[in-house]
């Protein structure tokens, strides 16, 4: 009898590189070439781990193949100005020196800056990179010469190129983050060759950045959210995966998955990840039943636990409060009464928790934790 045919888990956690399963979306990517052609500039944002980031790296995959420059830049991790200038350097020479051999790629990105001077190995197993500069210039030639330098390359090659500034509004944290918002303004503003996309999930702090007519970057990129894909196409997305490696996804299951996370594209694609494992034919309920516990366990122990030990007496109460009951009025004496809250402590923890991106306020003023799994579990 020949041996079954064995596959991959088709959920794929983590960034969804291109050519790997990828749901829908086409509005949005439609969109965002359109605005890329275009050269028009875009602040995208979303909760955490709703598929920004596999989306972009979408987007930024059809651009190249369209003649443009794919320029990732990920600004999670910055801590200070040299960083932010690192990252952003980084993304230009990998992304303008993308597929060169190590031969051709100094040609390659001759004359992209001036004042720094990028050093990058290519090796077998990877590339390592750093840059050099002089201590003594200062921050506004360092910025001068990033943004303005790949203006002149793209202008001298007649190119252009698409940027992406993910977790953009990590600048806000440095010390200098007015200057570094002011200088970024007067190089990117205008710009015919480069489209830049400012992307993040701390979105009250993003959205500030662009809303508020103190700030240097008020009112200059088109707005896009990004909400939860729908119901029908993520539902057919997971029975699609179970069909082609094998095995039977029902319907009212695939919609019970997405109904049980809220939506949240992580969650329906890890909680498909681990019933697609443990399914060996079909998936039932009570394996699903089995699927949940796994993924709430499982989120608790590498997040959540630390996520709500990390906020104080009264924001744990709030976001405890939120959990069991959403609410148009966090304010109203019943409602404080009912989870023993201050009314004074209650304005400061709600700005807390949305300057974390713990809480959310809807269109219709309904005060809402934003991880639908995570409100799960405080209200445990």
């Amino acid at each position: 009898m020949p041996d079954k045919k064995l596959f991959i888990n088709p959920f794929v956690l983590g960034r969804i590189r291109p050519g790997e399963p990828f749901c829908n979306r086409k509005k949005e990517q439609s969109d965002l070439r359109t605005h890329s052609l275009n050269c028009v500039d875009v602040v995208l944002y979303s909760s955490r781990r709703l598929g920004k980031t596999s989306l972009l790296h979408q987007v930024l995959n059809s651009m190249e193949h369209k003649g443009y420059y794919g320029i990732y830049v990920d600004l999670v991790s910055i801590t200070s100005e040299s960083d932010f200038i690192r990252k952003v350097v980084e993304g230009m020479v990998l992304g303008v020196g993308k597929d060169v051999t190590s031969r051709s790629f100094p040609k390659r990105i001759k004359g992209l800056f001036s004042r720094i001077q990028p050093q990058v190995e290519i090796r077998p197993d990877g590339v390592t990179f750093s840059i050099k500069y002089n201590s003594t210039v200062s921050l506004n030639l360092l910025v001068e010469d990033v943004f303005h330098g790949l203006s002149k390359f793209l202008d001298a090659r007649e190119k252009k190129a698409l940027v992406v500034l993910d977790e953009f509004q990590q600048i806000a944290d440095l010390k200098e983050n007015k200057k570094i918002e002011g200088l970024l303004r007067e190089y990117i503003q205008g710009e015919r060759n480069i489209a830049y996309f400012f992307v993040g999930s701390r979105r009250r702090i993003l959205k500030d950045m662009f809303t508020d007519k103190n700030r240097p970057f008020y009112k200059s990129a088109f707005s896009y959210p990004l909400g939860n894909i729908s119901k029908d196409e993520l539902s057919k997305f997971v029975r699609l995966q179970f069909a082609d490696t094998g095995k039977n996804c029902p319907l009212e299951i695939a919609q019970e998955i997405y109904d049980d996370v809220g939506g949240h594209t992580y969650y329906v694609q890890k909680l498909s990840h681990i019933l697609w494992d443990i399914a060996e034919t079909k998936a039932t309920p009570a394996l699903l039943a089995k699927a949940k516990t796994e993924l709430l366990q499982s989120e608790a122990r590498d997040t959540f636990e630390n996520m709500f030990q990390g906020l104080n007496q009264g924001e744990k109460k709030l976001a405890k409060a939120l959990a069991l009951e959403p609410t148009r009025q966090p304010y109203a004496a019943p409602y404080l009464a009912r989870y023993e809250l201050n009314a004074g402590g209650v304005g400061r923890n709600i700005k807390s928790l949305l300057d974390k991106d713990l809480l959310e306020i809807t269109e219709d003023s309904v005060h809402q934790l934003t991880d639908p799994l995570f409100a799960k579990w405080c209200s445990m």
